[in-house]
């Protein structure tokens, strides 16, 4: 099996069924040796593990950090800022929901980029036809032959050809494959300084930020140990790299508000909605309400991050028809007339 991590829409539907038994107070013990089943997949395999290490008594986190690349970075984190505040029901009844919209999300992109592809690769079998068929129409005729003048004629070129193009694929699989499984984790992280993509990956972070920090103020964290568990609790390293700094600005005194302004990696609108939670001491209540905000901009990102992926396609496109238009035409001429070109560049030479 290529990706050995969990899938969002999966790991969705096993936090909900989860935080249902973790309500009616049953047995973690129980629930997670009832989600392994048969214990033949994959999946089983690990709730057998995670049942196991809760049995010998280690804590449900830290179970989870030992599944290795199985689920998200920031699952395990915040299942212990669900067990530290003793919420863990609600924080798996918020993750199920924050993961089946990942996953709705995902479903979305795959169906805008599909079209882009389908042409992608109708644009390449259209390069095929021109490498191909001109050497079975003039066999004799090399020079004929290579319409695109690239140097692939017939059967062998148009192997060389696809030989390219499949290393391509097999490259763009392997590194989807890497960071599925989070092995490429510092692209993220470089992305996120790009302008627009950037903004975009950094609410994903931001969202989850804001959810852990609302369920651990609520269940009366004092605010370092929960402004340490929430940037934790975030995938990127990013967000991660700023606990320690923002955990000794709180010691220090100073507001959460000022704090989180400092680190840069917030909107305007969260830092101003933790600041009317903590000028009217409903901080908990206030990023709960703006949690939901935070939500729909994740979908407007995702939205951003399609488009952005489908444009790069079209471009892509668009530069091989153009290329092959360009290439085809001047080819043609030159067959036909060699002077005519010659002087057609000559003109532009001395223009």
């Amino acid at each position: 099996m290529l990706i050995s991590r969990i899938d969002n829409r999966k790991l969705g539907v096993m936090c909900e069924r989860v935080g249902v038994a973790f309500d009616v107070g049953q047995d973690p013990i129980r629930i997670f040796e009832r989600e392994a089943g048969d214990g033949k997949s994959l999946h089983c395999r690990h709730m057998t593990a995670i049942a196991s290490r809760v049995k010998n008594g280690s804590s449900l986190s830290d179970a989870i950090l030992a599944q290795g690349n199985y689920f998200p970075d920031n699952f395990a984190r915040l299942i212990e800022v669900g067990e530290k505040t003793g919420r863990l029901d609600r924080v798996l009844d918020r993750m199920a929901t924050y993961y089946k919209d990942s996953a709705i999300l995902a479903d979305e992109f795959t169906s805008a980029i599909l079209w882009p592809l389908i042409q992608l690769v109708l644009g390449l079998i259209v390069v095929s036809v021109l490498i191909y068929v001109p050497a079975v129409v003039a066999p004799n005729e090399a020079e004929v032959a290579d319409l695109l003048g690239i140097g692939l004629i017939g059967g062998r070129g148009l192997a060389i050809f696809w030989a390219i193009v499949l290393a391509i694929a097999t490259l763009l699989l392997g590194g989807f494959v890497l960071f599925r499984n989070g092995k490429l984790g510092f692209i993220g992280d470089r992305l996120t300084r790009t302008p627009v993509l950037g903004r975009a990956l950094l609410t994903f972070d931001e969202a989850t930020f804001i959810q852990s920090l609302a369920l651990a103020i609520e269940s009366g964290l004092d605010a370092w140990t929960a402004i340490g568990l929430s940037f934790n609790s975030s995938s990127s390293t990013v967000f991660k790299s700023k606990a320690d700094s923002a955990q000794r600005a709180i010691r220090q005194g100073r507001e959460l508000h000022s704090v989180l302004a400092d680190t840069g990696l917030f909107s305007r609108d969260t830092i101003e909605a933790v600041q009317l939670g903590e000028e009217s001491g409903r901080l908990a209540e206030t990023l709960d309400k703006h949690g939901n905000v935070l939500r729909m901009r994740v979908k407007f990102a995702m939205a951003t991050i399609t488009q952005l992926a489908s444009s790069i396609v079209w471009i892509l496109i668009s530069a091989i028809l153009i290329t092959v238009i360009f290439r085809v035409f001047f080819r043609y001429v030159s067959l036909a007339n060699p002077e005519s070109v010659e002087r057609l560049f000559n003109r532009g030479e001395s223009g």
